[in-house]
Order: structure tokens, then C-alpha cells, then sequence
């Protein structure tokens, strides 16, 4: 999905990939944002009011969700944290802790991600070139309008189920907020149920084994799937958890920290998929940390193994007849040989380094990686024009979306 060549605010257009041209019919969409995710079929937006609305392209149906108190949260505190710090220490905290209790907030301390500090605790953010902050400050402008809007506050979103299939048995996960944690709403639910230490006591155990984040708690996830009735989530550090959330939340690790694979690169982004024969797959998309350009050049692709009894992730060299669609999507894989033009093998991508398009004028870096030689070729651009347009995303029509979930 793609915006319109008059860059129509409430219309779009699909881009066909087998094709490799625009579908000549548009898509009304009243909701001139960025999408926090799309799940069968259905649009995931987040409001100025951090109220999450699923929205169906196709049909035109809209289910209006309860607001994200937390992400409430996050921008009072960054709108009031000068006057905040400008308060005696104790004063402050008072004012804060208040306000974490108005917003359902868990007590918590920052800890660093991963992307800010390398494995010796060096800070890389103060290690920044001054030219590269330079070049930051130079669109700050074009940054501070994109990033603190409320659709990026939802980093992905995922369905349980369609709600045009199961209106009142349908779930939805996502990954939200600056620290990347999970909350999900049942259908019918008036709030949503955040997951943290407070909700599941796995805050301190989960990463024993990292030296650098012994307290990290559930933070900083990058992908979540929904299969057989449980949803998965996956962090960068290569950890899989379960979630149960049918009745009481029960969550359970499969998989410890890969040092083997261990990525800190903030270029790299993790995701995760299920193939259609039911496997689990890991796949890291390489960004080039030689210079700013924010390009993908490769892929690591990893399967789950021993799922039962020592589970762990095992390198996958090839794909076959499937091809994965990644970006700010559910992550989905398919069988090539079902879609005519499809190209087998093949890792298809959009660009999901948004916290990077106030640097390169918008989304620029979409293509397909072919696995069997490795060569990338971009197979659609944006017009400059449409920097400041929502952000392309991979969408599977609704009866696509039954015929791969049968």
C-alpha cells in the first residue's frame, strides 16, 4: 500500500509486486497517518488521543479501540519534563509517581537500549561523530513532527484473528512506546492489559545470562506473530517468548540470549515469521553502518529447532518456493508458486527505519533480496514528494489473507 500519485490525503494505492505497477483501483482511507501495523487485512492506527482504531481497507469498517494510557504517559512526560526537572528532587518524584498512577504506568528505571550502548557500556550516542549531529540538527524540524506523532507510538500490531470472522474472539498485541513493551486488548475489553513485572513477575529472570541488562524486564521487543492460539514475540537479542493470553497470562521463554548472533547495530531490525508449513524463522535485516544511506544489504535468516526440548535458532540458508514480506506489517510468508510472478526464495521489504526519514526525505529503502545469490534491487520509489506521506506498507487483500491462514 502506497500513497496515490496526487498524493491524496484519504486515498491509496497498492502496488502490485508480480506486476511491478500501481493496481488501478485506490483504497478510501480517512486517516492520513502512518499505520502501527496491518493484520488480516485490517489497518492498526493510533489517534492524536493514543485511541487504536482497526480499520478495514477493503470493507470500510472501523472498530474503535480504548486509548494506550502508558503512551499517554510517555508525552506528558516529554512535554513536562523541563518544568518537571526545574522542581526539588523530592517534589519531582511526587509529581511523577502521581503521574504514572493517572496513566496505569509501572515503576520502572530507564535502562539503555541496546542500540545506544556496545558490550564494554561505552555510550554510543555521546560518541557520535559532530558531523552526524549536524546533519540531525539540520531537519530537526522534519524529526520532532514525524516521531512524536502518536502513529508511531505502536511499533507493530497483531491480530489474533479477523473480526470480520470472529468479532467477539478476536485479540490484539503490539509492541508499543520508546521502550518497545506489549499490551493487548481483548474484543469487547474497556482497558487494555500491559505486560510487565507487575502482570507476570518474569521481570529480572528473563535475562540473567546478559551482563549488560540483568533488570532489562520485557522491553525492547521487535516482532510479534499470532499462531495456534498463542502469541510469539521476539527480541533483537534472539529471546522467544510464548503468550497465553486466553484466560490468565502465562508466558513462557523458548529460547536463551544468542551471543552467537548477538546484533547491536541500530541499522539491523529483527523480525519474526511463521513459514507456511508452521515453522518459526528469525530473520535480521542488515543495514549498511558504513554511511548514512540506511540501505539494507543482506539478510540472516534462522529457524526454530528442538522446540520441544532444546529449543534453539539453527541458520537457514535457503527459502525454497517461499517469500517473506517484511516492514511495519504482520510479517507474513507465503508460497511463491501460489501467486503468479512471485519470485521464490526472496525476502520482499519496506523501509522501517522510521526514526531515520527525517535524514534520507522519507522511506527510501524498498526492495527484494534475492537468497540465492544475494543480490537487492528496489522495485518501488517514492516521489520526494510524498516524504511526509504515510509511510508504504505490505498489505495481503482479504481473500488472500483467508487463503493463507486455511
Amino acid at each position: 500500500m502506497v500513497p496515490t500519485t496526487d498524493n491524496s490525503t484519504d486515498r491509496r494505492c497498492l502496488y502490485d509486486v508480480t506486476r511491478k505497477s500501481l493496481c488501478e483501483f485506490q483504497l478510501k482511507i480517512p486517516y492520513n497517518i502512518r499505520c502501527g501495523g496491518c493484520s488480516h487485512g485490517w489497518l492498526i492506527l493510533v489517534e492524536e488521543s493514543f485511541e487504536v482504531t482497526l480499520f478495514n481497507p477493503f470493507s470500510g469498517k472501523a472498530i474503535h479501540l480504548p486509548p494506550l494510557k502508558r503512551l499517554v504517559f510517555e508525552k506528558r512526560y516529554r512535554d513536562e519534563f523541563n518544568e518537571m526537572s526545574a522542581l526539588p528532587h523530592l517534589q519531582m518524584v511526587e509529581y511523577e509517581k502521581l503521574m504514572r498512577e493517572e496513566c496505569d504506568e509501572e515503576e520502572i528505571e530507564y535502562v539503555p537500549n541496546l542500540d545506544e550502548i556496545d558490550l564494554e557500556g561505552h555510550n554510543q550516542e555521546e560518541e557520535e561523530s559532530e558531523g552526524e549531529i549536524e546533519q540531525v540538527e539540520g531537519d530537526a524540524d522534519f524529526k520532532a513532527e514525524r516521531l512524536h506523532q502518536s502513529d508511531y507510538s505502536i511499533v507493530r500490531g497483531v491480530l489474533s484473528s479477523d473480526p470480520d470472522v470472529n468479532m467477539n474472539d478476536y485479540v490484539l498485541m503490539v509492541i508499543y512506546g520508546s521502550q518497545e513493551r506489549l499490551a493487548f486488548i481483548k474484543s469487547g475489553d474497556k482497558h487494555w492489559t500491559y505486560i510487565d513485572k507487575n502482570v507476570c513477575g518474569f521481570f529480572k529472570s528473563t535475562y540473567s545470562k546478559c551482563m549488560v541488562f540483568p533488570d532489562r524486564g520485557l522491553w525492547h521487543w521487535k516482532d510479534i506473530i499470532c499462531s495456534n492460539g498463542l502469541f510469539y514475540v521476539l527480541d533483537h537479542l534472539g529471546v522467544l517468548l510464548s503468550c497465553d493470553v486466553s484466560s490468565n497470562l502465562k508466558l513462557k521463554r523458548f529460547t536463551e540470549l544468542d551471543t552467537d548472533t548477538l546484533h547491536r547495530n541500530s541499522r539491523h531490525k529483527t523480525y519474526l515469521v511463521e513459514s507456511p508449513e508452521g515453522d518459526l524463522l528469525r530473520v535480521i535485516k542488515i543495514g549498511d553502518d558504513e554511511d548514512d544511506s540506511m540501505t539494507t544489504i543482506g539478510f540472516m535468516i534462522y529457524k526454530l529447532v528442538d522446540s520441544l526440548e532444546n529449543p534453539k535458532w539453527s541458520k537457514v540458508n535457503s527459502l525454497g518456493d517461499v517469500s517473506l514480506f517484511l516492514g511495519g506489517n504482520h510479517s507474513t510468508s507465503v508460497r511463491a508458486s501460489d501467486f503468479t510472478g512471485c519470485q521464490p526464495n526472496s525476502i520482499f521489504f519496506c523501509d522501517d527505519y522510521f526514526q531515520y526519514y527525517y535524514l534520507h526525505g522519507g522511506p527510501t529503502d524498498i526492495g527484494v533480496c534475492d537468497l540465492q545469490d544475494g543480490t537487492i534491487r528496489r522495485h518501488y520509489s517514492l516521489h520526494p514528494s510524498q516524504k511526509l506521506m504515510p509511510p508504504p506498507l505490505w498489505i495481503l487483500p482479504k481473500f488472500v489473507c483467508n487463503d493463507v491462514s486455511s
